[in-house]
């Protein structure tokens, strides 16, 4: 039962990033988080069929999948106080924020990931 909601509970973030933003960064915002999510579940399938469920090195006991749920759910609460100090922004310019926050969630959970 804990494993199936430790696996999901990163959803919660969807209705919240799609009010949190404004309306006209409401769609990017959902492509951005689904994309995260997709992104750190391949992750961790990779370290998990690997034979990795805690890590490469073993430093931490968490399960690689919990790590990068904690890393990437730090970086979309930054995205959204970056996301309501920027209404004036247009599409483009958010797109690209969008994309380079979404490489560093990339970074930090492989980085975090290995340990």
């Amino acid at each position: 039962m804990f494993s199936f909601i430790y696996s999901w509970i990163d959803v919660i973030w969807l209705p919240v990033m799609y009010f949190a933003v404004h309306k006209q960064h409401r769609w990017w915002s959902l492509g951005f988080v689904l994309s995260s999510m997709i992104l750190i579940r391949l992750l961790a399938e990779m370290m998990i069929h690997g034979g990795y469920d805690n890590g490469v090195l073993g430093f931490l006991d968490s399960h690689v999948h919990i790590r990068g749920i904690v890393v990437s759910s730090f970086f979309y609460v930054l995205f959204m106080i970056l996301a309501h100090y920027s209404q004036e922004t247009r599409g483009a310019i958010f797109l690209a924020a969008c994309l380079s926050i979404f490489f560093m969630i990339f970074v930090s959970v492989s980085i975090v990931m290995l340990l």
